[in-house]
């Protein structure tokens, strides 16, 4: 890729990533730091139509996944309001370790961040993740794991 981070705004992609979080895909979690709620996905490319995938450079593949990252700020109104935030984080099978390259998608009341990598079918990941939500003193670091199937 270019650059670690690219700027990138259109309700294209917003619908093709609302499309890939459907019931059909693998389901969303979210954690809370404070009053912050981090929500996350990690889904096959092929859930994305290839025009979409063209459009920003994701190669779609049985093989290959995305990584989808939303903060959300609790407010005290009992409203959420998307915030933008320093994502940083690293993937980990039995032997290696990569590092994943977020990409921001900024649609104004919805901001994620995506990243693309490569798994072999149930083979499982572990994931540690650095998140600065850009109103907080604090980063909060997340950890989870997930066992990677291939598209059918």
């Amino acid at each position: 890729m270019h650059s670690m981070k690219r700027y990138i705004s259109t309700s294209a992609l917003l619908l093709g990533l609302l499309a890939w979080l459907l019931p059909t895909a693998q389901a969303e979690q979210k954690e809370r730091f404070d009053n912050y709620d981090v929500h996350y996905s990690i889904v096959n490319s092929t859930f994305l139509s290839p025009q979409v995938a063209k459009t920003y450079g994701i190669v779609r593949g049985d093989d290959r996944f995305i990584i989808n990252i939303a903060v959300r700020e609790n407010l005290d109104n009992g409203s959420t309001v998307a915030r933008k935030a320093e994502i940083s984080g690293s993937r980990f099978d039995l032997i290696h370790r990569i590092t994943l390259d977020f990409m921001e998608i900024d649609e104004g009341t919805a901001i994620y961040y995506i990243a693309q990598f490569q798994a072999n079918d149930k083979e499982k990941l572990d994931f540690t993740l650095k998140i600065h939500p850009e109103t907080s003193r604090r980063s909060y670091k997340m950890q989870f794991n997930k066992v990677m199937y291939e598209s059918e």
